[in-house]
């Protein structure tokens, strides 16, 4: 057959006198409901919200199934690179239609989102405000100031890290108050702030960039949007670390 029949019965057979068949040479079958995947409402094909078609149907997918891992292999298929940055809702719009809340366990290195084991996560409460966005690294976006990412072992908790100028710097403690917590918290798509706290850097690659004085009114959509920070010598002051529900 060609591949597009809609039945196997449409498909031209044939049949041959010498064709011995066993259990040992019997045919499997792995079948992918996801057909296809694209990023929308970006600045170029490379960022957007993330939308899957799953047989005919095309969308959205719930943030509380989706992280970094996942991403990157979305961002290899699509020829984009890796994932720089999971968002929220807030930067590329909400979708409406399906919204899909299968959990893709990825390592990481896969090529495409097929190869990754698929289960079903039935607990999440998801809506169009928690559509999960991609941010790839051949997008334009990659070098947009205002990224953020938290470098926990869990996607809504860990040590916060935000793109100036295009490379990943640590946050003081300084000045940081719940108003910022909360615009990071939602940029993630990770809901409202728990709490956040201040450590020591465990990473010593970090050792020499860390930003300040981030002031937010609490609305913005992500920090980018809020005053610029200044650069400073992390020396010893403590690092900010995020918890969101």
């Amino acid at each position: 057959g060609r591949g597009n029949e809609s039945h196997f019965v449409f498909c031209p057979s044939s049949t041959s006198s010498n064709t011995y068949c066993s259990l040992d040479n019997a045919v499997g079958v792995i079948c992918s409901g996801y057909t296809d995947l694209r990023l929308v409402n970006g600045s170029d094909s490379c960022s957007g919200r993330v939308e899957l078609r799953f047989l005919s149907k095309w969308g959205t997918v719930c943030d509380a199934c989706w992280d970094t891992r996942a991403a990157s292999v979305l961002c290899r298929q699509l020829n984009c690179g890796i994932a720089v940055s999971v968002v929220g809702s807030d930067w590329f719009g909400e979708g409406s239609g399906e919204i899909w809340a299968d959990v893709f366990d990825c390592d990481g290195n896969e090529t495409k989102l097929s190869e990754c084991s698929v289960s079903s996560w039935s607990r999440a409460e998801c809506s169009h405000r928690r559509d999960v966005g991609v941010v790839c690294s051949s997008s334009s976006l990659a070098v947009h100031d205002g990224l953020v990412r938290l470098s926990g072992e869990r996607q809504c908790e860990g040590e916060l890290e935000v793109s100036i100028h295009q490379v990943w710097r640590r946050v003081l403690l300084d000045s940081w108050s719940l108003t910022e917590s909360s615009v990071v918290c939602r940029q993630l798509g990770c809901g409202s702030v728990l709490n956040f706290s201040g450590s020591s850097s465990s990473s010593p690659e970090h050792s020499h960039e860390c930003v300040t004085g981030f002031q937010c009114s609490g609305s913005e959509a992500h920090l980018g949007n809020c005053s610029s920070p200044q650069t400073l010598n992390c020396s010893s002051t403590q690092q900010l670390s995020i918890t969101c529900l």
